[in-house]
């Protein structure tokens, strides 16, 4: 008897503390989402769309760039040590890493070559402008061992560590040339570099203003550049020649 007069009011107990757990999970869940609001509308009010040409000249971050093409690997060429890579190696890898740096910069002026035919048809972006300025690292090196587009293995990528000469092919396989114990820039072939890297901003600032005219006559600048360095470099001073077609 005693049993069946309490069942009642401990069901009702129950019921009310029930009830009370729902409100305070309902109150907790409202205070997280007014919380979150804010936060969500300063995000859609301050984000900027970007576009395919900003997105080719470096409107993006390096860091948001990692995340949409994967993590960087480090191109082979980018150690910046310049003539003092070879240091104590055999002559036999010495000529490997020429052979290997040569490569690397025969696909370089390939996509050079590349741009200045789209250039030639008035476009100021598309694959062209890609495959040789872009900063982004590929996911996987190509058949020469690039892990970035022509531009960035030839100079050193963005933070590269490789100093004013940027630690890309084009400056390593110039320092190759350089005698012992003597300074690099004093070099024939690091001059002829040096030359060359500061031609290359005309042309992509020409492309972002979509000027394909002004952008055609400083490719044609960079093309005599380039193909005095070529030969500086023991490569086929033509851009017309074979290797690079």
């Amino acid at each position: 008897r005693w049993h069946h007069s309490r069942q009642p009011s401990d069901r009702s107990f129950r019921l009310k503390a029930l009830r009370r757990k729902m409100k305070l999970s309902t109150t907790i869940a409202a205070v997280a989402v007014s919380a979150f609001l804010p936060l969500a509308s300063a995000y859609s009010t301050f984000k900027k769309p970007v576009g395919r040409r900003d997105a080719l000249f470096g409107v993006l971050s390096t860091g948001a760039a990692s995340m949409i093409v994967g993590q960087q690997q480090p191109a082979l060429a980018f150690d910046g040590s310049g003539s003092s890579a070879y240091a104590g190696m055999a002559p036999s890898s010495k000529a490997a890493l020429k052979k290997s740096y040569e490569a690397r910069i025969a696909a370089d002026v390939r996509d050079f070559i590349g741009l200045g035919k789209a250039i030639d048809n008035g476009e100021t972006e598309g694959d062209a402008w890609v495959n040789f300025f872009i900063q982004f690292a590929r996911r996987e090196p190509d058949e020469v061992g690039r892990t970035y587009a022509a531009l960035a293995d030839f100079l050193g990528p963005p933070d590269s560590g490789g100093g004013q000469h940027g630690g890309g092919d084009g400056y390593l396989l110039a320092a190759t040339f350089t005698k012992p114990g003597k300074p690099s820039d004093n070099t024939p072939a690091v001059k002829k570099y040096n030359s060359l890297a500061k031609s290359f901003s005309a042309i992509k600032a020409a492309g972002k203003k979509g000027d394909a005219a002004k952008a055609k006559q400083e490719w044609e600048k960079t093309s005599v550049l380039f193909a005095d360095y070529l030969a500086g470099v023991e490569m086929p001073g033509s851009l017309s020649d074979p290797l690079y077609n």
